[in-house]
């Protein structure tokens, strides 16, 4: 268990397969109270999210701010477990975190095209999937541009990093 100061909306990003939801489940259950709002597993709940990709991102993205805030009026922290390159999407939970009075920590998580490549790939692509190695090669792309607009966020590069370092490096920024 963590001494916290203050609540924090705790933002993790990163390409696929470099372990953005083990850090997140990690780092959740090490504050009490905290909020794991996966953003795929949000969107897997509007029914026909693949055949209504827009409207079910739409929907998934407005019911997430929606519940970053309310969790934050309770005065608890929330951790975001999501790939997001959309800086406006970033800057609208950026901006309900601080109006909550949070602390908002935007954490990058980061590796090789080569070794987030191979640890998607080993996880495996299921047929008819959302995601396929060809998303995976441009979203490594995206998050690697993103880098460069959010100086602000802390890149923490974890290709020679245990899963438990890369969580202790966190909990260091938080407290």
């Amino acid at each position: 268990m963590l001494l916290w100061l203050g609540m924090n909306l705790i933002i993790i990003n990163g390409p696929c397969g470099v372990g953005k939801s083990t850090v997140a489940e990690l780092l959740h259950k090490t504050i009490p109270l905290s909020f794991l709002l996966e953003g795929d597993a949000l969107r897997r709940l509007v029914s026909g999210y693949k055949e209504y990709r827009e409207e079910s991102k739409q929907l998934s993205s407005f019911v997430a701010m929606s519940i970053i805030e309310t969790y934050l009026q309770t005065g608890h922290d929330v951790i975001v477990d999501k790939i997001i390159f959309d800086e406006e999407y970033l800057d609208r939970m950026t901006a309900i975190g601080i109006s909550r009075g949070a602390r908002v920590s935007e954490i990058i998580l980061w590796a090789s095209k080569d070794f987030v490549m191979k640890r998607a790939a080993d996880r495996g692509y299921r047929e008819n999937g959302l995601l396929t190695p060809e998303k995976c090669e441009r979203f490594w792309h995206e998050i690697d541009a993103l880098k460069i607009k959010r100086p602000h966020a802390t890149v923490i590069d974890v290709e020679d990093l245990l899963t438990d370092e890369v969580v202790e490096r966190i909990r260091k920024i938080l407290i």
